[in-house]
């Protein structure tokens, strides 16, 4: 759900959304010509003549110039922004497939020898959420296999796990 809130100044709007735009802190870009890696924000300077643009974790500040009419370009900006949430849904169902096969061909099977295995619970802003099964759900080296192994392998091939943890 995104949510537009008008301001004072005719020429800023607000756009709120109920998923993260920024993991933390914020970006602002001064204009197009402001180098930027993010497609998203891109798009935006691309669809409408913009003085600023600031991203917050939680919302979109946009300061148009003008000329520019909000009527026009605002229905886009929601467009962008339910496409962003969309995509990232399907980036982490795509992770989440790559760190199953992961866990089948090199995790689970050194699990298995020790009398033990592993659930995968979730996956969610980088964060793999486990739960160990059999001989491992009490063993006292549970944590250090965590990270030393199991976080440590998943992370090598696939660097957008930030980090792995125990559910109990």
């Amino acid at each position: 759900m995104i949510e537009i809130e008008k301001t004072q100044n005719p020429n800023v709007m607000n756009f709120y959304t109920n998923k993260p735009l920024l993991k933390e802190g914020f970006s602002l870009y001064a204009d197009s010509q402001t180098k930027t890696q993010n497609d998203f924000l891109q798009n935006v300077f691309a669809m409408a003549p913009l003085k600023r643009v600031l991203l917050l974790p939680d919302m979109l500040f946009v300061e148009k110039k003008d000329e520019a009419d909000f009527d026009k370009f605002a229905p886009l900006i929601m467009a962008f922004l339910e496409d962003l949430h969309i995509t990232e849904a399907k980036n982490e169902a795509l992770c989440l497939e790559k760190i199953e096969a992961l866990v089948e061909a090199r995790i689970r099977p050194f699990l298995i020898r020790d009398g033990g295995n592993i659930e995968i619970i979730d996956f969610n802003d980088g964060v793999l959420s486990v739960r160990f099964e059999g001989h491992c759900k009490g063993c006292p080296h549970a944590d250090q296999t965590l990270k030393n192994v199991i976080e440590h392998t998943i992370k090598k091939y696939l660097p957008q796990v930030v980090c792995v943890q125990k559910e109990v």
